[in-house]
Formats: C-alpha cells, structure tokens, sequence
C-alpha cells in the first residue's frame, strides 16, 4: 500500500537537523540564482544581436539615402 500526504506534509525530517536543511537551502538557492543570471546572459546576448542587425539595417538605409541624394 502506498503512503499518502496529507494536506501540509512537506516530507520527513533530515538527517543532521536544521543545519542539514539550511545548507541543503542555500544550495538550491544558489542553484536557482545560477540558473537566473544564466537565462539573463542569455536574453542579454540575443538583445545585443538584434541590436547590431538593426545598426546594420539603419546603416544600409543611411547609406542608401546618401545615394539617392546624391542623385
């Protein structure tokens, strides 16, 4: 037969008492705070590439104007 949990049981207790569950909290902290400046690097380096597309789009443009000025 399976054990259920009932409603507000988190699990057993850990071995080695709280000590054992603030480090093993710290490390999921840490863990979650990597994963988050990973996904920020991320996002960071995909907005620095449609960045410099666009400087080279309006370039092309700027370019083209001073063509046609010229004209």
């Amino acid at each position: 037969a399976a054990i259920r949990a009932g409603e507000g049981d988190v699990g057993g207790v850990r071995s080695g008492g709280s000590a054992a569950s603030d480090s093993f909290q710290k490390r999921e902290q840490a863990n979650e705070n990597y994963f988050i400046r990973e996904r920020e690097k991320e996002v960071l380096r995909n907005l620095r590439e449609k960045l410099a597309a666009q400087r080279k789009h309006l370039d092309e443009l700027d370019n083209h104007i001073k063509e046609l000025s010229k004209e």
